[in-house]
């Protein structure tokens, strides 16, 4: 029981530390602190279907190609980056299986982040239907 009890401790803990947003210190694209890292979305085709991944890295680019690299570990081809961000934002990419379309979005939420994806394909003349899946998220 005590087991039990010191890893929700620590689990409770590490939740608590993780949500310390960043200092405004660090250089552009690189998260200061230990605890803070930059979040990516990325989206891949695997036998014919649009499949979502998500990796972290300790800054923005290495988080791009870290899932880049999930992807293609997980056998899926045409891989991109498709949301990145170090700004403790949620992440998503949402997907048009029938025209192929991708669209990444961040907010404060995961539907926030949600809806902002489907602005920004409809920006780009792309929209997407209100029942496009979800494909990945992450969310600090």
């Amino acid at each position: 029981m005590r087991r039990v009890i010191a890893a929700a401790v620590a689990a409770l803990g590490a939740c608590v530390i993780a949500t310390v947003p960043a200092c405004a210190e660090a250089p552009a694209g690189l998260v200061d602190g230990t605890n803070d890292i930059a979040a990516a979305v990325g989206s891949g085709v695997r036998g014919g279907v649009i499949v979502g991944f998500s990796a972290t890295g300790p800054d923005v680019p290495a988080a791009s190609a870290a899932v880049i690299a999930a992807c293609k570990r997980g056998g899926a081809v045409q891989c991109t980056s498709d949301e990145v961000t170090n700004d403790r934002l949620c992440i998503v990419n949402v997907s048009a299986s029938d025209t192929g379309v991708v669209a990444g979005g961040a907010g404060r939420t995961v539907d926030e982040a949600r809806q902002e994806a489907f602005n920004r394909a409809a920006a780009n003349d792309t929209p997407l239907a209100a029942d496009s899946p979800t494909l990945a998220w992450s969310c600090p």
